[in-house]
């Protein structure tokens, strides 16, 4: 059932125990939000544990390492920042009580839901959460939120982004969020392995329709190659928008299984969400993200025959 944002804070104070679930793959807005919700509940008398498929990226452990892990004996499960049941991995087949998201055509059943599409980060929905259960907003529950902001908008870059998002941002800088060090560490300081792999996704672009499509790999091979994890490579899908004349672009990793995972930049009026759910995926407007069974020589040919519909439809497809 959807529900008011007032009206969640008040469900949310009828529970004592949670467990909050991240989506696979994890961000650093799901672990941001995840983890700041529960600091938030605990700070009320509430208790705990954030979990998720995937463990937590090195890149924020210093951060959720230091928040309490309470010991749960009747859970009511919340999922956060998760567009589909899929996304929930292992815990696809929980009972969810609560629901909190941002992105379109959330399929995630649940007693109380609040999704807001489209805004820029989960973290400001969360942030309002907390100031209507009146949380106390620590600098530690601050750090995680910013954190969340500055990556799911790449720094303030997407199409997301709005006033909520640059208000949010201002208010937790107010509380205390090390703002220079999150966005430097997140955004802009790269490892080793981060520059191989742009290196070997730069090499494997290809570039169509006058380089209005671009599409590129990044294989297991190449994390191998790289000595380096997929949980740090959060942001890599939106090194293909650096290329002026891009209007569709698609990132395709190679997952554990030999299927891969599409993900989808757009710009203008393409929606990179209607182009995923051709495949059964979805997203935002501009960027969007599907699975295929395929591996991913072929899963690039096949998200390209529909990037190329799409880009006829538009008129911009010069074929």
């Amino acid at each position: 059932m959807n529900v008011a944002l007032n009206e969640m804070a008040k469900k949310l104070g009828l529970y004592d125990e949670y467990v909050i679930v991240y989506h696979i793959r994890p961000d650093g807005d799901c672990i941001g939000s995840s983890f700041a919700l529960a600091l938030g509940l605990q700070s009320l008398g509430k208790k705990c544990t954030v979990t998720g498929r995937d463990p937590v990226p090195q890149i924020h452990r210093f951060m959720t390492d230091e928040v309490p892990q309470d010991d749960i004996t009747e859970p009511v499960y919340i999922s956060v920042d998760a567009v589909s049941p899929m996304r929930t991995g292992n815990y696809s087949d929980k009972h969810y009580t609560f629901c909190i998201d941002h992105h379109r055509n959330n399929s995630i059943e649940a007693d109380y839901k609040y999704v807001e599409e489209d805004c820029g980060a989960c973290s400001e929905i969360i942030f309002k959460l907390l100031n209507e259960m009146n949380v106390t907003i620590t600098k530690q529950i601050a750090d995680l939120l910013y954190t969340a902001l500055v990556t799911d908008t790449r720094c303030f870059q997407t199409t997301d982004t709005s006033v909520q998002t640059f208000e949010t941002a201002a208010a937790l800088k107010k509380l205390g969020a090390d703002t220079f060090n999150i966005s430097r560490r997140n955004i802009f300081v790269k490892s080793r392995g981060r520059r191989i792999i742009e290196d070997l996704l730069r090499e494997s672009l290809h570039f169509s329709c006058e380089d209005r499509l671009i599409t590129g790999i990044i294989t297991l091979d190449d994390l191998k190659t790289a000595d380096i994890a997929d949980s740090e490579l959060e942001g890599i899908n939106s090194f293909i928008e650096q290329y002026e004349e891009m209007l569709i672009g698609v990132t395709v990793r190679e997952l554990p299984d030999g299927r891969s995972r599409c993900s989808v930049r757009t710009s203008g009026d393409i929606s990179a969400n209607d182009i995923c759910a051709v495949h059964g995926g979805g997203g935002h407007y501009h960027a969007a993200v599907c699975e295929l069974n395929e591996p991913p020589i072929d899963a690039r040919d096949i998200m390209e025959k529909t990037c190329v519909k799409f880009l006829k439809e538009s008129g911009d497809s010069n074929e």
